[in-house]
């Protein structure tokens, strides 16, 4: 398995301990990407304090905020994850999502001749390089782990053999429904939170297509946060083009508004669910306001076209980079009566907590042949 940030880490380690406990499957870890990197968080370490083990560790981003230094990343991670896959010889790569690291990573395993199982693909959005990756992964890999039916039929469309999709749903329920996750005293005491004040809960990534625009929709974002009087906890965002300037607005920010912004480089996933658990409300563009949010009924305000076209609960107000209108969907998520009396009552459509064990049973269970790797386009 192969894990880029602090986000995947948290969606693949379920899978991870899944993997460690079958009598049939030997589990090998390669750490990249975000992972590796001081000003993100260093978060490796984390990998270590869960008791994984990591068997390579594979640098590969070039210093850089733009889109030259991603392209560069990328191809750095192929040759650097060719040598690892050699080294550690496994017969099946499983990967998740569409970050340009695991791009890299898919590349290396496909083309090397092993076995590339993807989980998350299908998915359909507008923005950013990640559209461009998540359906490049899949059309190189030979099993397929989507989220929902919908995300499986756009697999299929593209051309996938539908022997080889397996509709699993996503792994972050996993955590959420079989995890004890920290307590509210808990958290608060960690995380530097006032027990009986609200707060909002921001992450904001850079959409990678446009990176010039990322300063100005940060500063858009935690704006309209202030001018409303809210308290708020912001992680910082991706490593994508745009990130570095989205962190330095969040610095800015905190330093002149100390009694209303709490920011943190990373924080562990139980931790970060728990948090999205006692939040008022979520602001910004993550992939978790989307999926893991309407199991905890959080109202969330998405911003901008990252995330436009996923498939999404009932708990979700969408917003553009306006100010006005992200003060006006924040209002409508924290007091709009009917839309609350909504959100209580949502559903998630991301599956039943039980994604990493159907994924193992089909990795138990998978015949690698000939045939696997002989792909073709089933119209």
């Amino acid at each position: 398995m192969i894990t880029g940030t602090r986000a995947e880490f948290g969606l693949l380690k379920s899978v991870m301990e899944k993997i460690r406990n079958s009598d049939s499957l030997e589990l090998q870890v390669i750490v990249t990407g975000m992972h590796l990197l001081p000003e993100y968080g260093e978060t490796v370490l984390e990998i270590s304090r869960n008791g994984i083990l990591i068997d390579a560790r594979v640098p590969m981003i070039v210093s850089g905020d733009d889109k030259t230094a991603m392209s560069l990343s990328i191809g750095l991670g192929i040759i650097s994850f060719t040598q690892a896959l050699n080294d550690l010889n496994p017969d099946v790569v499983l990967v998740l999502g569409d970050r340009f690291e695991i791009f890299s990573a898919s590349i290396a395993a496909s083309f090397s001749g092993r076995v590339l199982a993807h989980i998350s693909g299908g998915d359909a959005l507008q923005a950013g390089y990640d559209e461009y990756v998540r359906h490049a992964i899949t059309k190189i890999s030979h099993i397929h782990f989507p989220s929902t039916e919908r995300s499986a039929e756009r697999i299929v469309k593209m051309g996938e053999d539908p022997k080889n999709i397996f509709i699993v749903g996503s792994t972050a329920l996993d955590t959420i429904v079989n995890k004890n996750l920290p307590s509210k005293n808990d958290l608060c005491s960690k995380y530097g939170l006032l027990l009986d004040l609200d707060f909002v809960l921001v992450i904001q990534h850079p959409i990678s297509t446009e990176p010039s625009q990322a300063q100005e929709q940060m500063e858009t974002t935690l704006d309209s946060i202030l001018e409303l009087g809210l308290r708020m906890v912001v992680i910082y965002p991706n490593n994508d083009p745009g990130g570095k300037m989205i962190i330095d607005v969040i610095d800015q920010y905190k330093e002149k508004n100390p009694d209303q912004i709490i920011a943190y480089k990373s924080i562990p996933f139980e931790d970060y669910l728990g948090i999205m658990k006692i939040a008022s409300v979520m602001v910004g563009n993550s992939s978790s306001g989307i999926i893991e949010s309407s199991s905890f009924h959080l109202p969330v305000v998405n911003i901008g076209d990252r995330q436009k076209g996923r498939e999404r609960s009932c708990n979700v107000v969408d917003a553009p980079h306006d100010k006005d209108k992200i003060k006006h969907a924040i209002k409508t998520a924290l007091y709009d009566e009917k839309f609350r009396e909504s959100v209580f009552k949502c559903t998630n459509p991301y599956g039943n907590g039980h994604a990493s064990e159907r994924i193992v049973e089909v990795l138990t269970s998978v015949e690698i042949n000939a045939d696997l790797f002989k792909k073709k386009i089933t119209y």
